[in-house]
C-alpha cells in the first residue's frame, strides 16, 4: 500500500513539475517575443528620430545657406579646394590636386609628434578639443588644428600642410560639419592614420558607419578611450 501511495505521490510531483516547467517555458517564450517586439518598436522609433534629426540638420543647413555669402561661409573649405593655385617650377609632383595648390608632397616631412585635430570651429565643441589636446599632450604629441583666424586665402593651404605633415589625425564628426568631412576625405585620400570620434548622441552617416569610431558621452570618457588608441596608432 505504501509503495502504491509513493508511486502516486511521485507521479503527482512529476506531473506538477512538468506542468510548471511547461508554464515557465511558455511564459519565457512570451517574454522573449514581447522583448523582441519592444526592441523592434524601439528600433523603428530610433530610425524615425534619426530621420527627424536628418531633416532638422538639412533645414539648419538650408537656413544657414539662405544667401550665397552664407553658403560660402558654411562650405569655405570645400570651395577653397576647388580653387587651384598653380605655381611655377613644380617638378616631381605626383598629385595633381596638390600641385594645383602649390604643394610638393615629396618636400613635406611627416612629424611623428604632430597630432592634427579635424573639428568644427564651434565653441560648443571647444571642450572636446581640449580633451583631445590633453590626451595627445600626455603622450608628448604636439596637438594642432586649423585656425580660422588666419587669412581666408591661406587657411586651406595651412590645413592641407597640417594633414600631410601629421603623424595621426583625430576627426570629430559630431554634427556632420561639411568642412570636417571634406578634410576627413582628404586625410583618407592621403592615406593618413585617422581616428574618428563622435558624441554618442550624434547620428552617423551610413558611409562612415563601417569605420572604427570612438563614441564618448563626456570629455573624461573621451580622454580615457582616446589615450590608448593614440598609443596604438603611434606604434604603427
Amino acid at each position: 500500500m505504501m509503495d502504491k501511495q509513493t508511486f502516486i505521490i511521485a507521479g503527482v510531483i512529476f506531473i506538477a513539475t512538468y506542468l510548471l516547467a511547461t508554464a515557465i517555458y511558455f511564459l519565457f517564450k512570451r517574454y522573449i517575443t514581447a522583448k523582441e517586439a519592444t526592441l523592434l518598436q524601439e528600433r523603428v522609433r530610433l530610425d524615425d528620430f534619426r530621420a527627424h534629426l536628418e531633416r532638422q540638420l538639412m533645414e539648419l543647413n538650408l537656413k544657414f545657406s539662405v544667401s550665397e555669402g552664407k553658403w560660402k561661409e558654411l562650405n569655405h573649405l570645400v570651395l577653397a579646394g576647388q580653387t587651384p593655385k598653380v605655381l611655377p617650377n613644380m617638378h616631381g609632383v605626383t598629385s595633381t590636386f596638390l600641385s594645383q595648390h602649390g604643394i610638393n608632397r615629396s618636400e613635406i616631412k611627416v612629424d611623428k609628434n604632430l597630432l592634427f585635430v579635424i573639428t568644427p570651429f564651434h565653441e560648443d565643441l571647444s571642450d572636446e578639443f581640449a580633451a583631445v589636446k590633453e590626451a595627445g599632450e600626455s603622450l608628448d604629441f604636439n596637438v594642432n588644428r586649423g585656425d580660422e583666424r588666419v587669412e581666408a586665402d591661406s587657411i586651406f593651404l595651412q590645413i592641407l600642410n597640417l594633414i600631410l605633415s601629421s603623424n595621426i589625425i583625430v576627426a570629430n564628426i559630431t554634427g556632420r560639419n561639411p568642412n570636417v568631412f571634406y578634410e576627413l576625405g582628404l586625410a583618407h585620400a592621403f592615406d593618413k592614420k585617422v581616428i574618428l570620434i563622435s558624441h554618442h548622441s550624434s547620428p552617423i552617416p551610413f558611409d562612415v558607419q563601417a569605420k572604427r569610431i570612438l563614441f564618448y558621452k563626456d570629455n573624461e570618457e573621451l580622454k580615457a578611450k582616446l589615450t590608448p588608441m593614440l598609443k596604438e596608432y603611434s606604434k604603427n
